[in-house]
């Protein structure tokens, strides 16, 4: 009976102190914050390279505990998370300059029911951006900004990932690409519903859209909910700014536009822009407000 007594004390004590040892998620997000700063901010390339290796593997492992999906992991702000109102999933992307010429590319999608996909980075090998269809091992890798809900025309749900590559020391690239998933539950990236029919002898669809430009060039790809379409800003070419570049696109005040319609994202060239002749100022002033300051305030008339 004793021994029994010594058995069970022994048994509840190791496992009590084997709980205790368990990290929270709370502890192991203060590590993980920690390892993405140096990662993203250290000076040296060789310092970030070692951030980044320990970060992968410890957010990988937080990622597999049982109810990790319950932790919002806010804290790690060089991290984007995006997720669909339905909270059915989470796509975790971010990106680390391993060296003056490179930045690599890292992401994660974690399930609700737990499942993890892991995605690799493939840009390079990549033959045509606009037209091929990807997996999670063959990933178009990109730091997602923003992420939108949609329905193909046959009831398939999908989403709109809206992103940034940093290609190379002299050209970015934006993108919109399309996250969706099997039957199986698998993820896949692309989906043709883009059309470009401004040219009336050729219609074309794109699987996603991707823009390059120059890297010291700021570009906006976004949807505008007031215009309710997406927009980017036109590019044209140009020569660099960039010592060694040569020719490269650059955005011409001018924005091209998709709006949704049948089941595609219709592209609208040359959206029309109001130019002003003077800058915009918060109240009208002067011509039709006589006896008012700049500020748009009545004089008062000295006695």
């Amino acid at each position: 009976m004793n021994n029994f007594k010594f058995f069970s004390t022994f048994c509840f004590l190791f496992l009590a102190a084997s709980f205790v040892a368990q990290p929270t998620f709370v502890e192991k997000e203060k590590e993980l914050a920690y390892h993405a700063d140096v990662m993203v901010n250290a000076a040296e390339a060789r310092h970030r390279v070692m951030a980044m290796e320990k970060f992968n593997i410890l957010f990988g492992e937080a990622l597999a505990l049982s109810d990790s999906y319950k932790f919002p992991f806010d804290s790690l702000k060089w991290i984007s998370k995006k997720s669909p109102k339905d909270n059915s999933f989470r796509i975790f992307t971010w990106e680390v300059k391993v060296s003056d010429s490179d930045v690599k590319n890292f992401g994660i999608i974690q399930k609700k029911d737990g499942t993890i996909f892991v995605l690799t980075d493939d840009i390079d090998n990549a033959e045509n951006l606009a037209e091929e269809e990807f997996s999670h091992e063959n990933w178009i890798g990109a730091l997602y900004y923003n992420l939108m809900e949609g329905t193909t025309a046959s009831g398939q749900p999908y989403y709109l990932l809206f992103g940034v590559n940093r290609w190379n020391n002299f050209e970015n690239v934006k993108l919109i690409d399309v996250l969706f998933f099997s039957k199986e539950g698998k993820p896949y990236f692309g989906l043709p519903i883009f059309k470009d029919n401004t040219n009336a002898d050729e219609v074309k669809i794109f699987n996603r859209l991707a823009f390059k430009y120059a890297a010291d060039a700021q570009v906006s790809l976004n949807y505008n909910p007031g215009m309710e379409m997406i927009m980017v800003d036109h590019l044209i070419r140009k020569m660099s700014r960039i010592q060694g570049q040569g020719e490269t696109l650059v955005p011409d005040g001018t924005y091209v536009g998709y709006s949704y319609k049948n089941g595609y994202w219709n592209k609208i060239d040359k959206i029309a822009t109001e130019i002003m002749d003077t800058a915009p100022r918060p109240k009208p002033v002067l011509d039709e407000r006589k006896g008012m300051n700049l500020n748009g305030d009545q004089i008062k008339k000295s006695k």
